[in-house]
């Protein structure tokens, strides 16, 4: 069995420990918990030394030299480090495995992966945790060197910070130690009598990306990205707020893209292993978010096992890129970023369109990934098959139990946990997961960089709801932590990007994460206590304005349901009213606080980082022309002649009675290069569109998809959206190409991960035509594959027709009938048809409340 197997033993059976053990005698802990204070520091003089082994672990050295820091910072006192056999006088800290921990009682071995003790005794106190067999000698300055020291567990840094934080009082709630700690001032440091052993509640505890911002902790230059420079970026700054924290030196986890190197490897010589079913075809396309592989191909299943057993085994990668998506003992099975599953017949029988969008191949991608792990427990028996809960594989598979070694990572996006039900929905389909398909070990990938800052969004700073969403996780056998991916942006050298990443605004992102990273070490943490101490500890005399400019945020975004879109974002929870009480509320914490002190620079923060953010966004949003944009657009479909022939349906007169309806700006209300020009008839059985795009460059047309439902949203095309009862909760899209080739979609867009179905087929008719100037889409869609929502005179539907322009390079590429400034697939921008009798020849239009009790049916 490979080292990584070895390493991974029996740790996904993690059990909820207690988050502090009394003890009284001495059992398995040698001699009793001494009863008098230990003192640490008198004075401002040292009364301690800090004691390691002849031979520490690297974690333990670190953990010494972070402690020595900030007992230094809180006392003045400068503790010395000795290793054993030296004789020390004093209080004596033991910190890490050493002769004189084991003598107590405690050692490694006794200690479960990532369990800490914190725990006095006669002599003085024992930090000590459960560490990795590393043993180089630490370099504290070095980021190089705090790296390796950090690469495997670091349960004596666990307790180090945790004594630091839980009885030094101690916070690191940003990455900045100058700004982003507090830090007691005390000459004289004694504890009293403890006796604490315990780990992290869940075992997972991982972020992306690891760098962060750690010298402006703010940014608001959205649309100058090139000024978020790496000088602003220190990685030991940031590597050493997630060690603090304890969210670093978990367990090794992931859940990813695993077949991303696949195509390299195997296009040429296996084509039919891949959803285009051709290596010239998919050469054409961008691997990753346009094409599958066929999980249902012969001999397919077999590589990918026989590519798993070589990782498990310790063996080289079989090909560049083979083992990506893996980590420690997990083996990551996972298809592309897309939803473009394989058309093959033997793949379309394992789809299951009825179980919705987010559940369509739930039974196709979760089976796959069982016989994969089915057949490597066979020879791994340790060895973890991971895979994610996403897009149209979202949904628990029904009926299909899932091996014991499945491990599910379910993507969740809490700013739609405004609305209590999608909160409960996912957490219900988690439990489907683990008490239906029997699932043992779950984690979640929590979506924090959403609403995107840099598309000038409202912030959405909601604590309360992570600590809810925490318990009732928790509650849900199985719970193992996961990722918490924050807003990232590449970093420039000067005016040129070097290739790096990081966290772009940690002030922005503080309310949802650091607080996350709390309830993951601890899930009964009291956020409300946790909050009172942020406010009055980081900002002194300035906390009652800062408590109620945060709580303001929060209550806004909660009450008012949230937002996705610019006009959400700004007419509705930004509003000009609501920003003044934010900036009065930051002018009373300047009032309390005096110029150049940390209180001060720390209000400074906020205010650059946060109010500053919304008031340029709103300040945007108000010059816009999208902020003028008319609400919705409206027209009449006309009735066509009695009888349109089946075999003539695409000629003109089908239109004869039709006005015509016209493009004439872009997403951003602005006026169109090239205008399009439309017009919509109906009969008894189809709904009828012409669409002639003005195109002076048609040359330079961009039409390179040649597949169905793989999309066409990057080719000059026509893009339609059909809501037959105005809801917004299930819509009809199209894609079709000046090519003629068609996507077609039921949507529905607050499902959990993928919200398109795509093995919905409407069978919708489409001719193209292309001319000297410009190019034309004639359609007919059959009414009766729309949900059974067939219109009658008088009916009125939502409806938008876009276009996406590519021929003419450097201009803005999509424009709609119907304003949408938060993109085409907003079902709260369609316009309004009202669908025409005869005599009405298209004028007759009606603006209907869709939520009104007098429309439906």
């Amino acid at each position: 069995m490979g080292n990584c197997c070895k390493v991974f033993a029996a740790r996904w059976l993690w059990l909820r420990p207690a988050l502090a053990l009394l003890l009284v005698g001495g059992s398995a802990w040698g001699r009793s918990v001494a009863a008098a204070e230990v003192s640490l520091v008198t004075g401002g003089k040292p009364r301690a030394t800090i004691v390691l082994s002849d031979k520490p672990t690297s974690a333990a050295q670190l953990a010494a030299f972070e402690l020595r820091h900030f007992v230094e910072k809180i006392s003045g006192a400068r503790l010395p480090i000795v290793r054993e056999p030296n004789r020390v006088q004093g209080t004596v800290i033991l910190v890490g495995e050493s002769r004189r921990s084991r003598a107590l009682g405690v050692e490694r071995k006794g200690l479960a992966p990532q369990e800490y003790v914190v725990r006095t005794h006669e002599d003085g106190l024992l930090l000590m945790g459960h560490d990795g067999r590393q043993f180089d000698p630490v370099v504290y300055e070095s980021y190089s060197s705090l790296y390796k020291a950090v690469s495997g567990p670091i349960g004596t840094c666990y307790a180090v910070h945790s004594f630091l934080e839980n009885q030094l009082g101690v916070k690191w709630y940003l990455p900045s130690e100058s700004l982003g700690a507090v830090v007691p001032r005390s000459p004289d440091i004694a504890v009293k009598e403890l006796a604490i052993r315990r780990r992290p509640d869940v075992p997972v505890r991982s972020v992306y990306p690891l760098f962060a911002n750690t010298e402006r902790l703010g940014f608001n230059q959205w649309d100058k990205p090139q000024e978020f420079q790496s000088s602003w970026v220190n990685a030991r700054t940031s590597l050493l707020y997630w060690i603090r924290n304890r969210f670093w030196g978990g367990l090794r986890h992931n859940a990813n893209h695993s077949f991303s190197y696949f195509d390299k490897a195997f296009g040429e010589s296996h084509p039919e292993w891949f959803s285009t079913k051709s290596f010239a075809r998919m050469q054409q396309l961008n691997y990753q978010s346009e094409v599958q592989p066929c999980l249902a191909a012969e001999g397919f299943r077999e590589q990918v096992i026989s590519v798993a057993r070589d990782y498990f085994s310790g063996r080289p990668e079989p090909f560049p890129g083979a083992y990506r998506g893996t980590a420690g003992g997990f083996f990551s099975v996972m298809p592309n970023d897309n939803t473009n599953m394989c058309g093959c017949a033997d793949c379309r029988r394992q789809y299951r369109p009825r179980s919705g969008a987010d559940g369509t191949a739930s039974h196709y991608v979760w089976n796959f990934v069982n016989e994969v792990a089915r057949e490597v427990r066979k020879t791994h028996p340790r060895a973890m098959i991971s895979n994610c809960a996403y897009f149209n594989y979202t949904a628990p598979p029904t009926g299909l139990v899932l091996e014991p070694n499945v491990a599910v990572e379910f993507c969740k996006f809490y700013t739609y946990y405004s609305d209590r039900k999608a909160q409960a929905r996912d957490h219900r389909r988690i439990a489907e997961f683990v008490n239906k398909n029997r699932v043992r070990f779950f984690t979640t990938w929590e979506y924090l960089l959403k609403p995107h800052m840099n598309e000038w969004a409202f912030p959405c700073m909601v604590p309360h709801v992570h600590a809810e969403d925490v318990r009732e996780l928790r509650r849900i056998g199985g719970f193992r932590g996961g990722k918490l991916q924050f807003l990232y942006m590449g970093t420039y050298t000067g005016s040129k990007p070097n290739g790096g990443v990081a966290q772009v605004s940690p002030v922005l992102d503080f309310m949802n994460l650091y607080w996350r990273m709390k309830l993951y070490d601890d899930s009964s943490f009291d956020v409300d206590r946790g909050l009172d101490d942020y406010y009055r500890l980081f900002f002194g005399p300035a906390a009652v304005a800062m408590k109620a400019f945060y709580s303001a945020i929060e209550n806004r975004w909660m009450t008012l349901g949230g937002g996705q879109d610019s006009r959400t974002w700004w007419n509705r929870l930004g509003t000009r009213d609501f920003l003044a009480g934010l900036e009065r509320l930051v002018e009373q914490a300047r009032e309390a606080t005096v110029e150049r002190t940390l209180y001060r620079q720390r209000v400074d923060v906020v205010d650059q980082g946060i109010l500053q953010h919304m008031l340029k966004s709103r300040a945007r949003y108000e010059t816009s022309s999208i902020a003028e944009a008319a609400p919705i657009a409206t027209a009449g479909v006309a009735r066509t002649p009695e009888k349109v022939p089946a075999e003539t349906w695409h000629g003109d007169a089908t239109w004869a009675a039709s006005p015509v309806q016209y493009i004439t700006r872009t997403l951003k209300n602005e006026p169109v290069d090239q205008k399009t020009a439309f017009q919509l008839a109906w009969d008894d059985s189809r709904l009828y569109i012409r669409a002639r795009c003005d195109e002076p460059r048609i040359s330079s047309i961009k039409a390179t998809t040649r597949d169905r439902d793989v999309g066409g949203f990057s080719d000059d095309s026509i893009e339609l959206f059909i809501d037959p009862t105005g809801l917004g909760t299930t819509f009809y899209q199209f894609c079709i190409t000046s090519r003629g080739v068609v996507y077609d979609a039921r949507e529905t867009p607050r499902a959990i991960g993928a919200t398109g179905d795509v093995t919905w087929n409407s069978a919708i008719k489409a001719r193209t035509t292309i001319g000297k100037r410009s190019w034309e889409l004639r359609a007919a869609l059959p009414l009766d594959r729309l949900g059974g929502q067939k219109p009658r005179p008088g009916s009125t539907w939502r409806f938008n027709l876009c276009r996406n322009r590519f021929a003419e390079t450097g201009r803005p590429p999509f424009s709609a009938w119907s304003p949408s400034p938060a993109g085409f697939r907003d079902p709260g921008q369609f316009g309004l048809i009202t669908f025409n009798g005869a005599a009405d020849r298209g004028d007759l239009v009606w603006n209907c409340d869709f939520g009104g009790s007098a429309f439906g049916g």
